[in-house]
């Protein structure tokens, strides 16, 4: 039997849950999701061939029904309730897609500094005087607080977007205790995300926590007395991972081809050995502010450790640090002798954000993150054109990006739902995100510190912020081998899903719908001055609405409405058929509760394909 790309993707699933949960073994071929399509109109300018005016979506103006805000709102945030999803069909995706790019940002840094400041008096209640590090933790309380509940949803998928592109992980013991820091760095991407791509990279690159991770931080010019050279890190990773790729790329993020029919390299070695150059003489743009105000007329350090920084502090340039001379960069663009350090990288960052491939590059990454792991060419095109051109001739605008991304005809038209390269499996985070939000999570304290830190990452491979290496979680190209990469296709997500991780998501699923959603640090240690899981402040999810629709309309009405918060009504029908089934066993027995047939009802969904692969 030939098993079609799509329905390949559910297989992989299903069969790396078939070990631990043997409910679902069939696979269906049933699309999901319906209705998306419901207003759109499509058009296109006098100048667009009319065969091709379906490539033309403005994104605005149009309605849509709830299947099909249910879908927008998994694809532009994290998930959303019933709430949310009615409020996008009122007001539609145009609209509320200008609401979201008019939200002010609330910068992490803000957050942090006001949590980390609440910890130190709660912790020094109890602890008189106790010194409390600027820990990491901090930040997923942040981040998790912010996902759960805030209105900006865009901006923070946006942000959680872009931060698995311009990887920096706090996994490292150096940088672990930098909440500050951290915290700074996310800024550039949450405060940036409807900004512009030019401004991001200056400041990814000035900053110093990304200094030291890429080693860019106190990266000295060569000495031939010792013979030492410029580290290369940042300036091989700028290129490879940040910017500009591998390969040559056309605006459709094809591969561009030499006169033998292979892809042509974007760089090589002596490429970046010339832009390792231009990122020495950087150092920490100020010291602890509370020991060293300043470090106007102290000399360079570099070696002394990263506590030592403000690390909110951008890094500034040592001109005695940096190599002098001319450097020639990948695009044939010559940096002259005489420039100061920061016109150097000035015009480096220039050359390499005006590259030709950064629009496909970028305009892919965001896509397979938020919409499609295989978008087609025209998509890439579509949007990497947004990226060259906003229409009034701004490149790297992100708002135009993030437009065209989710406005897109693959992203909205029902029509893609049946295509055989549709669909992305839902990264951990998300999973568990989209069903916090979904039931409205809440604690008594009404906060929500969220700090499973090492154990998330040893069963699900995923945390916030924490990513293994600087290639993040898993790559963009990785493709199953049975299903996938016959097919031509990448499934990045399925790096981190195997039988591990699938039997502990489900554990984690079913504990957090019958147990508690996870352990809330809100509670300080009587013995150390530390927080500690607090049982009394243990997180809840509400599922009051689908409690009294199970006890007025019956089973059928609650799986309508889970069917269409949890899989945006491409529950398939088998599926169903078996949940419902289960569902009506349970019921007979007279054991169940009406919330506890809720709970295993939301559970059933979740650990099915239809939940699991967003498409």
């Amino acid at each position: 039997m030939e098993i079609k790309p799509t329905t390949g993707i559910k297989v992989i699933f299903l069969i790396t849950l078939l070990p631990c949960f043997n409910l679902f073994a069939q696979t269906y071929p049933d699309h999901f999701g319906t209705g998306n399509d419901v207003g759109i109109t499509i058009s296109s300018s006098p100048s667009v061939a009319a065969d091709s005016a379906e490539t033309t979506l403005s994104g605005t103006g149009y309605l849509t029904d709830l299947e099909g805000a249910s879908r927008f709102l998994s694809q532009a945030g994290f998930g959303g309730s019933y709430e949310e999803m009615v409020y996008v069909t009122q007001v539609g995706v145009g609209d509320w897609l200008d609401e979201q790019f008019a939200m002010p940002a609330d910068p992490y840094l803000t957050n942090y500094y006001s949590i980390y400041t609440d910890i130190i008096s709660r912790i020094q209640m109890v602890h008189p005087g106790a010194v409390i590090d600027r820990d990491r933790t901090y930040q997923d309380f942040v981040f998790y607080k912010k996902a759960f509940r805030d209105a900006d949803v865009l901006r923070n998928k946006a942000a959680f977007a872009l931060h698995q592109v311009l990887v920096l992980s706090t996994r490292s013991i150096k940088l672990q205790k930098r909440g500050y820091g951290a915290a700074s760095y996310y800024d550039i991407l949450y405060e940036g995300a409807f900004g512009n791509f030019r401004d991001i990279l200056g400041q990814v690159t000035l900053n110093p926590l990304m200094g030291f991770y890429l080693s860019h931080l106190q990266n000295k010019k060569a000495d031939p007395a010792l013979g030492t050279l410029p580290d290369e890190n940042y300036a091989r990773e700028i290129m490879q991972l940040f910017t500009i790729g591998l390969h040559e790329l056309n605006n459709d993020g094809t591969k561009k081809l030499d006169g033998d029919g292979n892809p042509i390299p974007t760089y090589d070695i002596v490429d970046i050995q010339e832009l390792a150059k231009v990122f020495t003489g950087l150092s920490g743009g100020a010291w602890d502010v509370e020991a060293f105000p300043s470090l106007a007329g102290l000399p360079l350090a570099f070696n002394q450790d990263l506590r030592r920084y403000d690390t909110r502090v951008p890094m500034i340039m040592w001109e005695e640090h940096h190599e002098p001379g001319t450097k020639t960069l990948v695009d044939g663009t010559v940096i002259p002798a005489g420039q100061t350090g920061m016109q150097d990288i000035n015009q480096a960052l220039d050359a390499l954000f005006n590259h030709p491939n950064v629009g496909p590059f970028i305009a892919t990454r965001l896509i397979q993150q938020m919409v499609k792991s295989n978008p087609t060419p025209l998509y890439v095109n579509r949007v990497a054109s947004a990226f060259n051109n906003n229409g009034n001739g701004v490149r790297g605008d992100m708002k135009a990006v993030f437009r065209a991304i989710l406005t897109d005809p693959e992203a909205r038209e029902c029509s893609w739902l049946d295509h055989p390269k549709t669909g992305k499996l839902r990264q951990p985070l998300e999973r568990i995100i989209g069903l916090f939000r979904a039931f409205d999570i809440d604690s008594p304290s009404g906060d929500l510190w969220f700090a499973e830190y090492n154990t998330l990452f040893d069963v699900q491979e995923q945390i916030f912020m924490g990513a293994p290496t600087v290639f993040n979680f898993f790559t963009p190209f990785y493709a199953e081998d049975n299903y996938v990469s016959p097919n031509d296709m990448v499934s990045p997500e399925f790096q981190i899903l195997h039988s591990v991780t699938a039997i502990h998501y489900l554990n984690l699923m079913e504990n957090a719908l019958k147990e508690r959603p996870f352990r809330n640090f809100t509670r300080v240690n009587p013995n150390s001055p530390r927080l500690n899981n607090n049982n009394a402040d243990a997180p809840f999810l509400d599922f009051s609405d689908e409690i009294a629709l199970l006890d007025a309309s019956g089973l059928n009405a609650m799986m309508d409405r889970l069917n269409l918060i949890l899989c945006h009504g491409g529950l398939s029908d088998g599926t169903r058929t078996i949940i419902e089934a289960a569902l009506t066993d349970l019921i007979n027995s007279g054991n169940f509760t009406s919330e506890e047939i809720v709970q295993n009802a939301i559970y059933f969904i979740v650990a099915s394909a239809d939940y699991t692969i967003l498409k």
